[in-house]
């Protein structure tokens, strides 16, 4: 399975994304790859990356958020020829079985095209460790999809930072599909201070901390999830 992880310019998010992502299961049977975009912090970030032994490259000239990611996609799609990709960006930390839960969910949806993708990210967990669900939405904090899905969107994604991507991910490309995703959340987002769209540290308190991950819980290991919830509505937006 291919993951990329997306960083500009917050070595400590960065840090505290790849320490977690290397105490993921199964992240060594993974290709990993950390994409830098070009800033000061850069060299910093790339020492990052070596420590935690992970392949990383840097973007030179800055190309900007939504390039950013179009390119790890495409880097995961197009270059590594994958079927099936997981992207992280520096301030989304993956909880221990986060690949196992994306694992799972490319087996179990990879043929239901009514499914757009799976986002590893549960605003507020209403469920058990074991349950997923699907809904109308696209969340970007953690998230996968299918090389089928991704060709039918590639051209519509929006280029330039006026617009973010994900806005035109969900509003217009995702067509009124689902994504999968597990009720209780698999991804911590951390990124309160100098992110694009999150004015301070309280509304990001408010809006996007989860309070409670499956790493907060005491649960053995989760090899599978059921699906127990089909809605037509997001319910963490």
């Amino acid at each position: 399975m291919n993951v990329t992880v997306s960083a500009y310019n917050r070595p400590a998010y960065l840090e505290q994304t790849l320490a977690a992502l290397s105490r993921c299961h199964g992240v060594f049977d993974c290709s990993v790859t950390v994409l830098l975009d070009e800033c000061p912090e850069t060299a910093q970030q790339q020492e990052i990356c070596e420590r935690f032994g992970f392949r990383h490259g840097v973007m030179t000239p800055r190309v900007g958020c939504n390039r950013a990611i179009l390119g790890a996609l495409l880097y995961g799609f197009d270059e590594l020829g994958g079927e099936y990709h997981v992207h992280l960006e520096d301030d989304t930390v993956p909880c221990r079985d986060a690949l196992r839960w994306f694992a799972w969910a490319r087996d179990a949806y990879c043929d239901d095209p009514a499914v757009f993708s799976v986002s590893g990210y549960q605003r507020v967990s209403s469920g058990r460790v074991a349950e997923s669900g699907l809904r109308r939405w696209f969340t970007p904090w953690g998230w996968a999809t299918w090389r089928d899905r991704f060709d039918g969107i590639r051209d519509g994604w929006s280029r330039h930072d006026d617009i973010s991507w994900d806005v035109v991910v969900n509003h217009r490309l995702r067509a009124g599909r689902y994504e999968a995703f597990p009720t209780v959340s698999r991804i911590q987002n951390i990124g309160a201070e100098r992110g694009t769209h999150v004015p301070d540290a309280e509304w990001h308190r408010q809006n996007q901390h989860v309070a409670e991950t499956a790493d907060d819980l005491k649960h053995g290991p989760v090899l599978s999830w059921g699906e127990v919830r089909r809605d037509d509505h997001a319910d963490h937006a």
